[in-house]
């Protein structure tokens, strides 16, 4: 069922792209092919005529009357043509900083000229943008849609030595009997939130072994425990392919779990340049404490609801 609603999804993105495309295209908002008349007020006195290949500081001016200008770069071609690098600042139109983020110069804008008159260090010239056409529909494909499925993928290749090492551990622990001994050490609260796990299920090692990794800050790490856990979970489930009170309440404390050292978030904080990364360790035990309490009190009380507590009848 995911599957169908994130192709439904896609399909819809795609439509609203399309269509939004097509509005922009029929009332031509880039003024794509539409020739702009501007000056070019050159820097530095060059001398005349003008060198093909030459590249020549300049001032855009793009409108004389209202005087907006730009700072810019002329490098001339032949036949009286050349490029403009046209660089942005807080005189820029708004239209041209569209079209500068579509065509992903990280310094300038760039634009075709035609040059005409040399009047001084002024020149007249008609100024074209290349053509924008399809912007939402490459957004949602190639920045939305092609992107995250290589970071899924990314992702998935990313967890298999984590998830093989993990299983490998939490298989060791089970053998060794220090799974057992952590169940028994955790029974009287185990027992209270999961009343339908029994202590010596292997779902309670998997679910113990995941809030303590979480508790680490260790995400990547809890992943494999939490699908294990999920996995032994399933086996208790009386209704295939619906959430058991068992399966809501560990949902909610692997999503909310009290973290006592939030590795992942010091690790992200000093690679940015933080001056003390671990500044943020109280107040992020506080945060899921409460987060942890609030989750749990609040799966427990919906589980008492009527329309919660239905017979579940097994499959047949």
């Amino acid at each position: 069922m995911l599957n169908y609603i994130w192709l439904g999804l896609i399909v819809i993105g795609i439509a609203v792209a399309v269509r939004s495309d097509w509005r922009d295209i029929s009332t031509n908002k880039y003024h794509n092919g539409e020739e702009i008349e501007t000056l070019i007020q050159l820097s530095n006195n060059p001398t005349l005529p003008l060198t093909s290949s030459q590249t020549y500081p300049c001032t855009l001016i793009y409108s004389e009357a209202l005087g907006i200008t730009q700072q810019a770069e002329l490098i001339v071609g032949s036949n009286n043509s050349g490029v403009l690098h046209i660089f942005m600042d807080d005189n820029t139109p708004p239209l041209w900083r569209e079209v500068y983020k579509i065509q992903k110069n990280e310094k300038y804008l760039l634009a075709h000229v035609t040059l005409g008159g040399i009047e001084g260090q002024t020149v007249h010239c008609k100024m074209v943008f290349d053509p924008v056409k399809f912007v939402k529909l490459n957004a949602v494909t190639n920045d939305g849609i092609i992107k995250y499925a290589k970071i899924a993928v990314e992702l998935a290749l990313g967890l298999i030595g984590i998830m093989a090492l993990w299983l490998g551990i939490m298989k060791i622990a089970e053998q060794s009997g220090l799974i057992a001994k952590l169940a028994s050490a955790l029974k009287p609260v185990t027992t209270r939130l999961f009343p339908d796990v029994p202590a010596d299920h292997p779902a309670m090692g998997a679910m113990i072994m995941n809030i303590s990794a979480n508790m680490l800050g260790l995400a990547n790490a809890a992943t494999p425990l939490g699908l294990k856990a999920m996995e032994e979970l399933n086996k208790l489930n009386k209704k295939l392919g619906t959430a058991t009170d068992a399966m809501c309440t560990f949902l909610v404390i692997n999503t909310s779990n009290v973290q006592l050292i939030p590795a992942t978030v010091i690790a992200i904080r000093a690679s940015a340049g933080a001056s003390n990364p671990t500044d943020i360790i109280g107040p992020v035990i506080v945060a899921t404490t409460v987060n942890t309490i609030v989750g749990v009190v609040t799966v427990k009380l919906l589980s008492r609801l009527k329309v919660f507590k239905k017979q579940i009848q097994p499959n047949v």
